[in-house]
């Protein structure tokens, strides 16, 4: 790891209950709103007096924004045209019982504030959230890690779509009730923050909380020495989490290096000029097609001159090869696209290419009265854009000479993508019409009573019926709360029962190139074990009946009867044992390719138990 590496990581977490400061349910929906509102966004002070600079940014976008809602499943607390309830009590309880299994102090008074929000998100402009615990840790394979806050919130409006002048969210999701776990910066490595996530995660799975795709999220923080700190958003995938810290401690040490030549080539900040120049005569017979389409339209090109930056806005500086690499350009064309409504810039040290070649690169460099050692940035598009683009791109270029900035950035597959300055402290204020809550130690005895079983406790119960192995991977798993139901209600061996709802999805990946997920068709996989409980079918072909049960829609019991899938009788496996050795008799000097034989035959229909019976008794 680079020195200096400190990485911190916080996990938003859906609780399944009702809303958090309404009645409302948290279920999302899929059919048309009844209620459309419109709103635009304002920057104003919080309580140290200052603007916070990620809302400025926003408000210059200058977008409209439109909410969505439902007439029978929102309110007007969600529309912010009616003051927050009390705060939903369920919620905060499971919130409390994860402070208790992590061995946090819970705050004598939870007061909930109000933390501005500058992407539209929240109709009232802020999200209302509350500290309920601190100083808990939760113990890794490389030490322990302190949980510094524990916190309760609520969720979000679903961003349904977005384009330069407006944006959509819909106010299904809004409201749902959060957990967020924040930790220290004490994290080692990449795959310690993958560690790290997947424990919190574990325990959160033995609470009241929501399960499938988009209800956990994980953020992380990230910096290294020389650098800044960075918070990621949007790490949903557990194994992303390294993959991402890889990019951006890659991403830093980029920007550490080109400030370093920066700062060596002796480039001050006044030497960067505003100075935008009309370029489109340059471009009058251009096969670039961008450019081209932009000055028919009766739009600009400008550039700008970028004094003794020939060579680090690109590839070659830091021996860049791919193009999903971290380079210097890149991140100003980030800058540009997000402050203005471009899609992007060039610069020189990507010249001759997109059409543009090199008679009209030795133009441009005449008209920017360019040297060997400057590069040059060009937009094209609309004027106010391009100059505003332009102003933004200088901006970002002078960043380059004294720092990475702080920022706040969004996490794809396989890079991060910058999205606005790293929000300051001042966006945080009282929230004045939701009471405080006092936290008395007989509320907390009675939250202390319902706890779930500890993750250690559990892992310990696992292995003593199925194994360390088998145990190891249900404690891992989204499923172990399924687990514990059947072999409490099925009189079926508990190793049998989870090695069906482990390996079946990855038989089913394999077999039929098709997702299932097990904890989804929870109830498929409980009627499927009835049927092995009751020695109707084999386990044998669980992965099979799963797939055109769920493929065709039909019950388990037309699966098995249309696909002759149920268990072979004994007399059925006598019939063809009988079969076997009448044509081989020599086959009765090796049980083993015996029962192999009788069992292929049946084609996983066949309990390896019966077979065996059989054999013995003819052998």
């Amino acid at each position: 790891m680079p020195l200096g590496f400190k990485c911190g990581i916080e996990i938003h977490q859906q609780l399944d209950t009702h809303k958090l400061f309404c009645s409302c349910t948290s279920v999302l929906r899929e059919d048309d709103p009844q209620i459309i509102v419109r709103r635009r966004m304002r920057a104003v002070a919080g309580e140290t007096g200052e603007i916070d600079r990620a809302a400025i940014q926003e408000v210059l976008k200058n977008r409209e924004i439109v909410y969505q809602a439902y007439n029978d499943t929102n309110c007007l607390v969600e529309l912010d045209e009616e003051p927050p309830h009390n705060i939903n009590e369920e919620a905060l309880t499971t919130v409390l019982k994860f402070c208790l299994l992590v061995k946090a102090n819970i705050a004598d008074n939870i007061q909930v504030m109000r933390k501005t929000v500058i992407d539209g998100s929240n109709t009232s402009g802020f999200q209302r959230t509350a500290l309920v615990g601190y100083d808990g840790k939760i113990s890794t394979s490389l030490g322990n890690i302190a949980i510094t806050s524990v916190c309760i919130e609520e969720d979000a409006a679903r961003k349904i779509s977005e384009n330069e002048n407006e944006l959509i969210y819909r106010v299904d999701r809004l409201g749902v009730p959060l957990i967020e776990i924040t930790t220290d910066a004490s994290i080692l490595n990449p795959q310690h923050a993958k560690e790290t996530a997947e424990k919190i995660g574990t325990i959160l799975r033995t609470l009241e909380v929501k399960r499938g795709i988009g209800t956990i999220r994980q953020d992380v923080n990230v910096s290294i020495e020389g650098g800044a700190r960075v918070e990621i958003k949007g790490c949903q995938e557990l194994n992303l989490i390294p993959k991402i810290l890889d990019y951006e401690i890659k991403r830093q040490e980029v920007l550490i290096a080109v400030r370093e030549e920066l700062n060596a080539r002796g480039i001050k900040s006044e030497q960067l000029e505003e100075n935008f120049i009309d370029l489109c005569e340059n471009f009058k017979n251009t096969q670039c097609q961008i450019v081209r389409e932009a000055i028919g339209k009766g739009e600009v090109c400008y550039g700008v001159k970028l004094k003794n930056f020939s060579g680090l806005l690109g590839n070659k500086f830091c021996g860049i090869s791919k193009s999903k690499e971290p380079r210097l350009g890149k991140e100003i064309s980030q800058y540009v696209k997000i402050g203005t409504k471009l899609k992007g810039l060039f610069h020189s040290d990507e010249l001759p290419n997109y059409g543009i070649i090199k008679d009209e690169i030795s133009g441009i460099r005449k008209i920017l009265n360019c040297d060997k050692n400057d590069a040059f940035i060009l937009i094209s598009g609309d004027k106010e854009d391009v100059l505003r683009g332009l102003k933004i791109a200088v901006e970002r270029a002078k960043m380059a000479l004294y720092e990475v900035p702080e920022e706040t950035r969004k996490a794809t597959e396989e890079e991060t993508y910058y999205m606005r300055p790293l929000p300051g402290a001042s966006r945080m204020y009282p929230e004045t019409d939701v009471c405080l809550i006092e936290t008395d130690e007989k509320f907390i005895e009675k939250v202390r009573e319902n706890l779930p079983e500890s993750i250690d406790s559990k892992s310990e119960r696992y292995a003593s019926i199925v194994g360390k192995e088998l145990a190891n991977q249900l404690i891992h798993s989204k499923i172990s709360n399924i687990f514990d139901k059947f072999a409490e209600k099925y009189k079926v061996k508990p190793s049998l029962i989870a090695g069906i709802l482990l390996s079946t999805p990855k038989e089913i990946k394999k077999g039929y190139q098709t997702i299932f997920d097990m904890e989804e068709n929870s109830g498929l996989c409980e009627e499927v074990i009835r049927h092995i409980e009751k020695g109707q079918i084999s386990h044998s072909s669980v992965s099979e009946i799963f797939y055109y049960a769920k493929k065709e829609g039909k019950e388990i019991n037309d699966v098995i009867k249309e696909r002759n899938l149920g268990l072979a009788t004994r007399t059925e496996i006598l019939n063809i044992a009988t079969e076997i050795m009448a044509k081989d008799k020599s086959i009765v000097t090796n049980r083993g390719k015996f029962k192999g034989m009788i069992m292929g035959k049946f084609k996983g229909r066949a309990n390896i138990e019966d077979v065996e019976g059989v054999v013995n008794r003819l052998l």
